[in-house]
């Protein structure tokens, strides 16, 4: 019997995004790093979390984010991820099941808790996340569904899987479904330590089976170890690939095999906070893409979702 049939499954961290403003001097005196993501542990999230005021808790982690706004917009979505069975477990559950995205997992007992994401934002509405990851980390390849990768069009990773310990496997035998099943892979690398710490094992994958990779300037001068875009560029031109990269306040760039499109900005009338913009950058491009739209329109929806999550707290419109 076949299985229910997805335009997309997402395979990521299964965190609880919660929400909050501080000023830089709060960040100083935690000394956190403004604008940049660090791993903690529960003890840590427990104790920060006591310092700030709540805004919002979200169903969120990079790739869930993405599959949410694509359910938002009637595409068919389901979602892979570990949640433990306590109370942001099921938050995060009910967050999805809302939207309603398939969540593909059931909750489970062991001495870790739900990951959780605190993102605290700057008046200039740049996020620092402290991140405890919990028994999201303990994804392993027993809880990848064979039939929902199979029956799905595209099956879309993220870079920070790789941060955890059995993930790489969960990571092969899905990319090893979705190839015998002639569906595609997206791959988002997420973030300029997750590319320092696994440089070779992305390139294998952006080379070898990834067919639509996501990225920010940045992170594609540091994936490919160059000062400059244009050399990128260059580089990624000789790729049978889609590459969407994101630019900022420049826009994007689209680079599909000798083509380069870029696409215009539009105009943010105030930048509130610019968590998940990468997310739904992606989200944008891939429900383009999914309708068979041109690239220019896959990319330009992009840049339309981030512009507008960026004008509001947190990562969902």
């Amino acid at each position: 019997m076949v299985g229910k049939e997805y335009d997309i499954v997402g395979i990521g961290n299964a965190i609880v995004d919660v929400i909050s403003d501080v000023d830089d001097k709060f960040l100083e005196q935690q000394e956190l790093r403004k604008g940049l993501m660090s791993l903690v542990d529960l003890d840590s999230i427990k104790s920060l979390s006591k310092k700030i005021e709540i805004k919002a808790n979200v169903s969120g982690g990079s790739v869930a984010n993405s599959i949410v706004a694509l359910a938002q917009n009637n595409i068919n979505t389901a979602f892979i991820g570990k949640v433990g069975n306590d109370e942001v477990g099921d938050s995060f559950i009910k967050g999805l099941k809302n939207e309603k995205v398939v969540f593909e997992n059931s909750a489970q007992s062991d001495e870790s808790e739900t990951g959780r994401c605190l993102v605290m934002v700057t008046p200039d509405a740049q996020r620092t996340m402290s991140t405890y990851l919990g028994i999201s980390q303990k994804l392993n390849a027993s809880d990848v569904n064979d039939d929902v990768i199979a029956n799905s069009k595209i099956t879309y990773l993220e870079g920070y899987l790789w941060d955890l310990d059995d993930a790489q496997e969960a990571i092969k035998k899905a990319i090893k479904i979705s190839k015998n099943a002639g569906k595609l892979v997206a791959f988002s690398v997420s973030d300029i330590f997750c590319i320092e710490r696994f440089r070779d094992s992305f390139l294998s994958l952006v080379n070898n089976e990834a067919d639509i990779i996501f990225a920010n300037e940045e992170e594609i001068k540091s994936l490919y170890e160059k000062n400059h875009l244009d050399e990128c560029l260059e580089i990624l031109n000789k790729k049978n690939k889609i590459f969407a990269i994101t630019l900022g306040e420049k826009g994007a760039m689209i680079v599909n095999q000798d083509r380069r499109i870029l696409i215009k900005p539009e105009k943010i009338e105030r930048l509130v906070d610019t968590t998940g913009a990468g997310d739904l950058f992606a989200a944008g491009f891939l429900l383009s893409f999914l309708k068979n739209e041109s690239m220019e329109n896959c990319g330009a929806t992009g840049v339309s979702f981030a512009s507008k999550v960026i004008q509001i707290y947190g990562a969902r419109l």
